[in-house]
């Protein structure tokens, strides 16, 4: 349906960068504990030896998310009247979400700890639960402002697809960077782990692989993974543009005007960073086999991702901001 603009009226950015954060971390924290639950949960014994740790920084990664969130909201102390009662509506993604935060680090917890005591019965149990809830959390952030119809370039129903496919493969980057980098410095992690008296520190750090060599292959395979999400993200874009292309005139100027206009710099960094170069990278370069060139295609993808959640936070506020 056109629109007859008549009147312009300024409006303050109500979601700014530190949303586009909590949507980076959140997608960072749900994709590197599926790559957890690929050893615990869906029985790849090679992934077992990262299990924990990648739990441990999904968990790290999620509590970040609320300290952003509650400073966001510029009165803090409203953010309890989402866990009250009388506040509660059923109809809304916000109070869903609201649960799903919470129970999210409950259950990536609860899984940790059996992963450490080595029970694989309850490991898988509960790692079926974590995983179901870290699936859920995503699709909630994504649903969250699709269901806006008043910002066009959200309004879309592959919104949560992007997000949930956008956070496998920037949580496996992360892990597939953070594995090299402490293949890198193996000697001086041993170094520390051995300074500890037997105990449940030095007992945990081994539980976590800490120390020990992330075996390349591993790394390579994460990395033929983490291409395999990228060719998905690439076709849900590039969906997308077809269909703002031959749009009509809102979904037009949300190309032209926001993506390839005022944020065409986080734009682009998503579509090269994101997709393109990592997949030449994977596919088609002579490091495509190699830790090193698995890590750099990561790390890109990692920043790519970045780039997405600022467009599409930022940029969906854009026309309703300023016009």
């Amino acid at each position: 349906m056109e629109k007859e603009l008549i009147m312009n009226a300024f409006h303050d950015v109500y979601w700014g960068v530190p949303i586009s954060i909590y949507f980076w971390l959140m997608g960072v924290s749900a994709g590197a504990h599926v790559i957890s639950g690929f050893g615990w949960v869906f029985g790849l014994k090679k992934y077992k030896q990262v299990g924990l740790i990648a739990t441990l920084w999904a968990i790290l990664a999620l509590l970040i998310v609320p300290l952003i969130l509650i400073h966001d909201l510029g009165k803090p102390m409203r953010f309890f009247y989402l866990l009250l009662p009388f506040y509660w509506h059923n109809s809304a993604p916000m109070s869903w979400g609201t649960v799903l935060i919470m129970l999210y680090p409950c259950m990536m917890s609860i899984y940790a700890y059996f992963m450490y005591k080595n029970n694989e019965r309850m490991a898988f149990i509960f790692g079926i639960g974590s995983i179901l809830s870290a699936a859920s959390t995503h699709w909630y952030t994504g649903v969250v402002i699709q269901l806006n119809p008043g910002r066009d370039l959200n309004h879309t129903a592959i919104a949560s697809l992007l997000f949930l496919v956008g956070a496998f493969i920037s949580g496996t980057g992360f892990l597939i960077v953070t594995f090299w980098i402490m293949n890198i410095f193996l000697n001086p992690l041993k170094k520390i782990r051995d300074s500890f008296q037997e105990g449940f520190i030095k007992r945990f750090i081994k539980a976590c692989s800490i120390g020990e060599k992330v075996e390349d292959s591993l790394i390579v395979e994460m990395g033929q993974v983490m291409a395999i999400g990228i060719v998905v993200e690439l076709i849900l874009t590039l969906n997308e543009y077809l269909q703002m292309i031959y749009g009509t005139m809102e979904e037009q100027s949300n190309l032209y005007d926001v993506l390839l206009g005022a944020f065409r710099v986080p734009f682009l960094a998503y579509v090269f960073f994101a997709m393109l170069i990592p997949l030449f990278i994977l596919y088609l370069s002579p490091i495509k086999r190699r830790p090193f060139g698995v890590a750099i295609a990561a790390g890109l993808v990692c920043i790519g991702i970045f780039g997405m959640r600022l467009w599409w936070v930022l940029g969906g506020l854009f026309q309703q901001s300023f016009y």
